[in-house]
């Protein structure tokens, strides 16, 4: 895991290289975004759930997941009331710190980090975890503690939303693997292995993309409560409940890894909607992105 850590960190840094040049512009990430949720994620979704070996404790990742959500929303609270901050900044604050980045960044980094980890667990633990709490529990939110703009029209497809491409594509591997499919032919699987590894470069690039320092400048105090959230406790909380509920190996390994991702993106979009304090955010998404490369691999090493 090191060697892809330290990896992803030279192309989020290639990522902001190629936007000071003038080469790619901020606005053109959310077009990378729609290629992976559309495209390059199904394809990799899809191809892991075929050939996973589905043991039974996957069915118990997503209940550490929220378990850990719960935590971290009353420690991000308690942060906020300490610090004093006004709502749209309180929203900002745990909207940021509560879920992570576990689909676009979480997933293909466990599938690029070699053995000893539960690629099916990293699925199970962003489909059936982080994407209804993405769609729930962060729109609710942002709605208590902002105020809706003209975007928020969005979320009239909430339902829509749950149901984007890697579900499906989670759910057609699944419905596959338990057939007794364990792998695909030729003509499919090389296509599939060709689009799932530009999952992870695209998001990267993307992350780069997005880099505002002057933003983590003025909201450091806010962003760095965010980042020992993120990538300390929720790991540390993650690891305790996997313990009590008796996960164990890879999946364990897994799952606490999963835990520490940096800040979801969509918490970004979704902050935006509702008018809350969203420079917090984008600098909770660029500074717990780039410590993370170096954090996940001691975690890993530690475990």
């Amino acid at each position: 895991m090191t060697a892809t850590a330290v990896g992803a960190l030279a192309i989020i840094l290639l990522g902001w290289l190629v936007r000071r040049l003038g080469v790619l512009r901020a606005k053109d990430g959310p077009m990378l975004v729609q290629v992976v949720i559309y495209v390059a994620l199904p394809a990799l979704v899809l191809q892991i759930m075929v050939t996973s070996d589905l043991q039974p404790a996957l069915a118990l990742v997503p209940l550490v997941g929220f378990a850990i959500h719960g935590v971290l929303v009353a420690v991000a609270l308690g942060a906020a009331r300490l610090w004093r901050l006004d709502r749209p900044s309180t929203g900002a604050l745990v909207v940021a710190s509560a879920v992570g980045n576990t689909g676009f960044f979480g997933v293909p980094l466990i599938a690029a980090s070699g053995p000893n980890l539960s690629v099916a667990a990293a699925v199970m633990f962003d489909t059936f975890c982080t994407g209804i709490l993405t769609w729930t529990s962060t729109v609710w939110i942002s709605g208590r503690f902002g105020e809706p703009s003209d975007d928020v029209a969005a979320l009239r497809g909430v339902w829509r939303n749950l149901l984007l491409p890697p579900t499906w594509a989670m759910a057609l591997g699944l419905a596959l693997n338990v057939a007794g499919v364990r792998s695909l032919p030729e003509i499919v699987d090389r296509p599939l292995t060709i689009l799932g590894g530009a999952v992870l470069p695209l998001v990267l690039i993307y992350a780069g993309l997005v880099i505002e320092w002057d933003g983590m400048r003025r909201a450091w105090r806010d962003v760095g409560t965010v980042t020992v959230i993120r990538l300390v406790v929720s790991p540390l909380i993650c690891l305790l409940f996997a313990w009590a509920i008796g996960l164990d190996g890879d999946v364990l390994r897994t799952v606490v890894l999963m835990a520490a991702m940096p800040t979801a993106m969509m918490s970004l979009v979704i902050g935006g909607w509702f008018k809350l304090k969203t420079d917090v955010i984008a600098g909770a998404v660029v500074a717990t992105t780039l410590l993370a490369t170096l954090v996940l691999p001691v975690i890993r090493a530690l475990l």
